[in-house]
């Protein structure tokens, strides 16, 4: 039987193209120690199923999408970028930050649970995938 930690902290799939796979994976080999998430981001790099049919929905680099944090309760919009094009206030969000590297592939619904460089445990549940900004 398996533990219920394990339940909890089974990690939803993630999905990316070929193409964002390999900057994907190019970030993260990168990231070094310079960026909180570019360690979260690599293991993530290591599970992706690539070539994902048509019919999934997924965050992908430079998509908006909208969560929950489930610890806070706060539903918020953000944009998942590169980091160069990372901007607070815009909602901008590196890859390579922890909330970047946590969103990235994954598909509607799916809630990722981490724990955070402050060693806080972070849930963030997907709630919707846009395609454009989102009007405020």
């Amino acid at each position: 039987m398996p533990n219920l930690n394990d339940t909890m902290f089974a990690r939803p799939p993630v999905y990316a193209s070929a193409e964002d796979a390999a900057a994907l994976a190019s970030l993260a080999a990168g990231a070094g120690q310079t960026h909180p998430g570019g360690a979260l981001l690599a293991e993530e790099v290591q599970r992706l199923t690539v070539g994902v049919p048509k019919d999934v929905s997924y965050v992908k680099l430079g998509a908006w999408v909208a969560y929950r944090d489930l610890r806070t309760k706060r539903e918020r919009h953000v944009r998942i970028v590169r980091p160069e094009e990372a901007d607070p206030e815009e909602n901008h969000v590196s890859v390579l930050s922890p909330l970047g590297a946590a969103l990235i592939g994954l598909p509607c619904d799916a809630i990722f649970r981490w724990s955070g460089p402050d060693g806080r445990l972070r849930a963030v549940k997907v709630l919707r995938i846009l395609h454009q900004e989102p009007q405020p």
